[in-house]
């Protein structure tokens, strides 16, 4: 049997279909890859996994190493945390100008205050957080 220069032309453009169809899956694939790099060629694993990651924590307790373990130690770690929180609420230059905070520890519970320059009347910042769950439990800001 003789082969036509159409069934030549057929049988090229099967394969080169099938060709193509292998590559561009592959293709998928290593873009489907790459785009969970940032810039830096850092790897993302993706929300799905952080959801089972989610899942692990609250359905078994024993996954949580800190529960019940104290996390704010001192004043210094109070403020660190608890400072972002009043930056974003009450603006940045009115809590930087009510520096030094007071912070006193209540058995589980921080609370922090501003201060105020000697002789000027008005109020300051007053947060309270749980040292073991850095939760906020009370924020007010006194005129």
């Amino acid at each position: 049997m003789k082969t036509t220069a159409r069934q030549y032309l057929l049988i090229g453009l099967i394969l080169m279909f099938y060709s193509s169809y292998g590559y561009s899956q592959k293709k998928n694939i290593k873009n489907s890859f790459e785009n969970r790099k940032d810039s830096i060629g850092r790897t993302f694993l993706g929300k799905d996994i952080a959801s089972k990651e989610l899942a692990k924590f609250i359905n078994n307790p024993k996954a949580n190493l800190l529960k019940g373990k104290v996390l704010i130690t001192n004043k210094e770690m109070l403020i660190s945390i608890a400072e972002p929180i009043l930056f974003k609420i009450y603006g940045k230059e009115n809590i930087i100008g009510e520096r030094p905070y007071e912070a006193y520890l209540f058995n589980d519970y921080w609370l922090m205050m501003g201060t105020l320059p000697t002789h000027m009347l008005g109020g300051t910042f007053t947060i309270a957080i749980n040292r073991k769950t850095c939760e906020v439990i009370g924020i007010s800001h006194g005129k």
